[in-house]
């Protein structure tokens, strides 16, 4: 049995019906991966890197007891399993669902799988803004970035609107 361990997932949706991908994959989570503790409103934001239609972008804290490689392969099975398609093509695409590990409690690691916390997490405001709602308080890690410094720093120019949508578990 491990022990129980606060990760922070970024979600977010740009194909067809955007709130049921992710209401789909907060349930997956709450049902296969870990007890759901917080979900950030949903938040408006242009594609990021690439043209394509607006996504809708969420937070959530989940508490699980899989180790960090585990979660990733887990969250990489979910969205496969909700149409997620990849192609071999260098860059960003338009997605059913796409589901980024930012934070996994204080860990720090950089492997060829995975990089914790999430390598691009504070260039992004659609992962801060929805992070900060749901965790005000928030350090990250090595960095010791406080998420209202990270915000104030954050050089992403996009217009980010927080919307009256809401998901909660099933």
């Amino acid at each position: 049995m491990h022990k129980s361990t606060t990760t922070f997932l970024s979600l977010g949706s740009n194909l067809d019906d955007k709130i049921q991908y992710l209401e789909a994959a907060v349930d997956a989570i709450n049902h296969s991966i870990g007890n759901v503790c917080s979900i950030s409103s949903v938040f408006q934001t242009p594609a990021w890197g690439f043209e394509g239609n607006d996504f809708y972008n969420i937070c959530i804290e989940v508490s699980t007891e899989l180790p960090a490689i585990v979660l990733l392969e887990s969250l990489l099975a979910l969205e496969t399993a909700l149409g997620r398609k990849r192609s071999n093509t260098q860059g960003y695409e338009n997605r059913t669902i796409d589901i980024d590990i930012i934070l996994f409690d204080d860990l720090v690691m950089s492997s060829e799988k995975l990089t914790v916390p999430h390598p691009k997490a504070l260039m992004r405001k659609f992962v801060l803004l929805p992070l900060e709602e749901i965790k005000n308080d928030l350090v990250f890690p090595e960095s010791k970035v406080h998420i209202k410094e990270a915000i104030h720093n954050c050089e992403d120019s996009s217009t980010i609107t927080k919307t009256d949508i809401q998901i909660s578990t099933k």
